[in-house]
């Protein structure tokens, strides 16, 4: 693990994280993060995260450190730890009560965290129990406040699955825990909205862009369980795992029960390694 903050500009290796005591970050979870994939030492995507942070620290009143700066500090970041092939979060906390910035740190690990198995054999979802509000103000930002998600993810592995389900308040489908979805109907692919109660993804939002020049209709449609098990074909995507296939919800198989042809010919759109 390599750890690097921004301190008046320049970018310092730390051995313990500098947090101020009195950070609403550290007190209140009040801060935001990117996680990026490295690929050959380089950043995928990197302006499409720092775009989505800098959006969510106007909308939540975090002073933002300037894009031209954040953009410096993970390409530093990246160079002076010399990972090729691995992750990079950014966080950004919102510093102390009475104003002022917060804390930028640079965190990379080598290696990214999921096996090639596991894009043959496609993952298993679990359906959670508890919902998600729509209508929470976190949903559509990337906050440390992510506890409900950190939960249902344990649970999903405690009971054997790959990955858990988020339903909103309505029992419709907001999104995995680490994840956005997706389902193929047909001859159309279909993913909830946002205000289904989900944060807009990276990779969620480069498939709806890809998929009609690759031959594919794409929407947004609020979509429930049934849809899920009906479906033909049903995958997931973030930043780090790109497009993972589905194959079974509740262990009950998802269309053939094996990763489909339709999602095999899309994981060329961002494939992590």
């Amino acid at each position: 693990m390599h750890r690097f903050y921004l301190v008046d500009d320049k970018i310092m290796p730390v051995e313990r994280v500098p947090v101020d005591p009195g950070d609403r970050g550290l007190l209140y979870g009040f801060s935001l993060f990117e996680t990026m994939l490295l690929r050959e030492g380089r950043v995928v995507m990197l302006h499409r995260h720092l775009e989505r942070l800098r959006r969510s620290a106007r909308e939540l009143g975090i002073q933002a450190v300037e894009s031209e700066q954040l953009a410096h500090g993970c390409l530093e970041s990246v160079r002076r730890a010399g990972v090729k092939v691995g992750v990079l979060r950014l966080t950004m906390t919102a510093g102390p009560g009475e104003g002022g910035p917060g804390t930028t740190l640079f965190t990379l690990r080598e290696g990214v965290p999921y096996r090639p198995e596991q894009y043959a054999e496609g993952f298993s979802l679990l359906v959670l129990e508890q919902r998600r509000s729509e209508k929470s103000i976190l949903v559509r930002h990337k906050t440390a406040n992510c506890l409900e998600n950190l939960l249902g993810r344990q649970e999903a592995i405690e009971q054997g699955y790959d990955e858990g389900l988020l339903l909103n308040s309505k029992g419709c489908v907001a999104e995995g825990t680490v994840s956005n979805v997706f389902l193929l109907e047909g001859d159309e692919l279909l993913t909830p909205p946002v205000d289904a109660g989900l944060l807009p993804g990276i990779v969620r939002q480069l498939v709806l862009e890809r998929a009609p020049g690759l031959g594919f209709r794409c929407r947004e449609e609020h979509i429930n369980v049934k849809d899920l098990y009906g479906a033909d074909e049903c995958f997931l995507t973030n930043s780090l795992m790109g497009i993972m296939p589905v194959t079974s919800l509740n262990g009950t198989p998802v269309g053939s029960g094996k990763p489909g042809r339709v999602t095999i010919s899309l994981m060329a759109v961002y494939p992590p390694v």
